[in-house]
Parts: structure tokens; sequence; C-alpha cells
């Protein structure tokens, strides 16, 4: 099956399409990638929610409809001449996400039935939602796919997703034995670099590089991480990332960057140390962070980037939703028990089919 997959990270760079070849659950080709820039606006209005709350009901019903209608504009260009498409799996925007004791709120937006108007295509979505309901987190979703991509590397593999948020997937003999959310991968320094400095991102970890540690704010954000239990995270990474900013406004932003480096690579390392990985592979868009990159590789052993294995960082997310949308039109059940804590085998998302 020729399966599409699409999706927005944390970070909010950018609208990410990828079209995979399908073939059984352990046989997946990419044949093309493409990302489309956020328009200005509603980049804007994405980002004010996440950084001041939730916000007015009327603004996140505008936001759900304004996201589908420009998914579906960029989707439009992604298809053009590709010939027959079977399935979208879209995952959305996430704008809150938050587990407490047993409950647990997850939050996706971007109106699917444009996705589907455009194309004639079936859309699967609310994966995260599907996944509570069966009694699990949520997430992190992705070690699922990092298993069929990766599982059989070594005897023991951590797969490390550097998004807004470090996630982290422990396989051991080709099955997934863990998986958990450690705490900010870029969150903190984005926020940091598009509040300070107006950039989206500090390219390369370069400025971070020349700055030197807050050692009061390192230790405040890794105990704050620490003591949390939950295995997903969301609306603690917001808090975070307030907190962070509010603390070291008087800094040298050269200063906080390094630090909110420091920060992701301690709590990294320390999710990793009982482990004792026989190779850790990076993924996501944090591994073009080369300071990030090299600090983890100073403080860990056997690290490589997924390109490495023949999977370029950036398409593991994407493909992951290519290949949910395919399990579930194909009525093929994922197993998330390790994963997230759900209760037993489910058919992943709902289906959104409009033409």
């Amino acid at each position: 099956m020729r399966c599409i997959g699409v999706l927005s990270g944390t970070s909010m760079n950018a609208k990410e399409f990828i079209l995979c070849e399908i073939k059984g659950e352990e046989k997946i080709e990419v044949l093309k990638y493409k990302s489309y820039q956020f328009e200005n606006e509603l980049k804007s209005e994405l980002k004010n929610i996440s950084i001041n709350g939730i916000g007015a009901l009327e603004k996140i019903a505008e936001m759900h409809y304004n996201l589908g209608v420009s998914f579906a504009e960029s989707l439009k260009k992604f298809i053009k001449g590709e010939g027959k498409l079977d399935v979208i799996g879209f995952h959305g925007q996430t704008i809150f996400h938050k587990e407490k004791g047993k409950t647990i709120i997850t939050w996706q937006i971007g109106e699917p039935v444009f996705l589907s108007k455009v194309s004639g295509l079936p859309v699967i979505y609310d994966f995260r939602k599907c996944d509570i309901a069966m009694g699990g987190r949520g997430a992190p979703l992705s070690p699922i796919i990092h298993r069929i991509l990766f599982g059989k590397a070594a005897k023991k593999i951590a797969v490390v997703n550097l998004g807004g948020i470090t996630n982290i997937t422990l396989i051991k003999d080709g099955e997934v034995i863990s998986a958990r959310d450690v705490g900010p991968a870029n969150a903190l320094s984005d926020f940091i670099t598009q509040k300070r400095l107006g950039l989206e991102y500090d390219k390369d970890g370069k400025i971070a590089e020349k700055g030197k540690v807050i050692e009061y704010a390192f230790g405040n954000v890794v105990n704050f991480f620490s003591s949390i239990k939950s295995a997903s995270l969301g609306y603690e990474v917001e808090i975070a990332k307030k907190n962070f900013y509010e603390m070291t406004k008087r800094e040298k932003v050269e200063d906080c960057l390094r630090t909110a480096i420091e920060i992701s690579v301690a709590l990294l390392t320390r999710s990793l140390k009982g482990f004792k990985p026989d190779l850790v592979i990076l993924c996501g868009g944090g591994v073009r962070n080369k300071f990030m990159v090299k600090r983890i590789r100073e403080d860990n052993r056997n690290v490589f980037i997924s390109d490495e294995f023949g999977v370029k960082a950036e398409l593991v997310e994407p493909i992951l939703f290519a290949f949910l949308a395919y399990m579930r039109i194909k009525g093929k059940k994922v197993d998330m028990r390790k994963i997230t804590g759900a209760k037993k085998p489910y058919l992943p998302g709902k289906i959104c089919k409009v033409v």
C-alpha cells in the first residue's frame, strides 16, 4: 500500500509529509518526503496558544479549522502526479498533553476532513486519544516504529528521538522493553532563542557552545524533571520553558542556551545509565544541533545518528504515522502494552472519509 504520513511536531517548525510503500508490517520503503513552512500568521497563532496557555474556545476552534485547511493545501502539492494512493495518517498539532494520576488529557488540532476532501482518501487521525481510550498514556507512540526500523541493529539498543521533547525506546533482543519521555530536547533552547534573539533556533548549537552552565538553573530544571514519575510529558515541558526563561532572563543568552543543552543531555544520560545499551541511535530534528550531539557523544558510548542506518533522522516520525494509518486501514492491531501501558492491542486511530 502507498501510505502518507502527515504531522507537525512540538517544535512547530513545519508541516511534514512522507509517502511510503508498505508491504506487510516489517517492510517500509520511503518514496518521497517534503516539508512545507507554516504561513507566518498561522505559526504565530500556534506558538501563542502553546506559550500563553489554551486561550479562548473561539480561538482554538478557529485554529483547528485553519490548520486543517493549511495542511490540506500543502497535501494537494505533495500528492500532485503521484498516481494511486491508499491512505493518510494525520497527527495534527499537539496543543495540550497532561497526565495527572489516572487522568490523561491530550489534544491535537487540525481538522482531518479537509485532507480527505482534497485527496479523496481515508484519513486516519486521533492516534493518541485512541491509545488513552485503551488504557495507555497516549505517548510516546514512536517506539513501535523504532523497533521495526532499528530493532535488529544490536542486542541492546536505545533509540532516542530528539524533538521538542526527548523520548527513549529501550530494545533488547529485537523487542521493546520500555519507552518514555525524559525531558526537553530542543524545547528550552528553541524557546529562549525565539524569546531572546527573535530566531527560530540556535543553528548547530553555535551560540550555546560559547556559553557556560548556569548552575542554579541547571539544577532546578533537572530536579523538576527527575521528580516526575509520568512516562509521557507535555504540560510539564511548557511549565519548564516559562520557568527557565523567567529565572535566566538576566543571564547572558549564550549561557542560557548552554544550560538548556546540558539539561537535555543530563536527563538523557541519566535515563540510559541503568540499561547500558550496546548502541544508541539518535533521530528527530534535534540531531541537526551539532553541539547537542557532540555533548551526547561525550557522555555516552556508541552513539550514532539514524542516517548511518539508512533512515534520515527527520523521517522517523512521519514514517510512524504512515505506518499507523496502514495498520488501521488493514484492520491490524498494534500492541502498545509495553510502550504506553495500553491494556490490550487495538486498532490505531479514527477514520475520516468524506468523498
